[in-house]
């Protein structure tokens, strides 16, 4: 399995600062959660998923939501045309402010590669090294 998530990079798993959690909860996704990497691997190893590998992107979403934000704000007439004005500010806040957490290290985005534990080496995904992603 590949787990795409979103994470608090608070080991507590706390929230980002300035209001940033109690906005995207009452306007994004509500009852949504940024647990730390930590709980969601000790969840995938209790639930018998070995983690085969992990990897950062938080930078990458970073320059992403910038790039988001910026295109956003570039078709902003076209949007208006498309929503009401409330979901065009909801949006055009959530992308921007996105954009500052993640380049603050306030939340991650992880990769995590996993799969049953004691999985058969024949059937283990997972190459024996990472010289392919470098040729």
């Amino acid at each position: 399995m590949l787990n795409h998530g979103i994470t608090s990079t608070d080991p507590g798993s706390g929230n980002a600062p300035l209001g940033a959690a109690r906005f995207i909860d009452k306007y994004v996704f509500p009852h949504g959660e940024l647990p730390h990497i930590s709980l969601a691997l000790k969840d995938m190893q209790t639930a018998g998923l070995e983690a085969l590998d992990v990897e950062c992107l938080r930078r990458h979403y970073a320059r992403t939501l910038g790039l988001w934000a910026q295109n956003y704000e570039a078709n902003s007439d076209t949007l208006r045309s498309l929503v009401d004005e409330t979901t065009y500010r909801i949006w055009r806040i959530y992308l921007a402010g996105c954009a500052h957490a993640f380049s603050q290290n306030w939340v991650s985005l992880y990769q995590v590669l996993a799969c049953k534990s004691g999985t058969d080496e024949a059937l283990d995904p997972t190459p024996w090294s990472r010289a392919y992603m470098y040729s």
